[in-house]
């Protein structure tokens, strides 16, 4: 998988299963082998608490 759909599918997963903070998504991210935190932090330019808000809005 490249980066830009391990990408993509880690925001899916966020907004599918409603997360709401870093101990949701990582316990979400080792059972489906998603990025962890860090990596969408990098990603995206912006910290893992607005990443979250920012994908759960739309």
């Amino acid at each position: 998988m490249i980066m830009k759909e391990a990408y993509k599918k880690s925001l899916q997963m966020i907004k599918e299963n409603n997360i709401k903070d870093l101990k949701e998504y990582t316990k979400l991210a080792k059972k489906e082998n998603l990025l962890n935190p860090v990596s969408l932090e990098y990603i995206s330019r912006k910290s893992f608490d607005n990443l979250v808000k920012e994908v759960r809005c739309y």
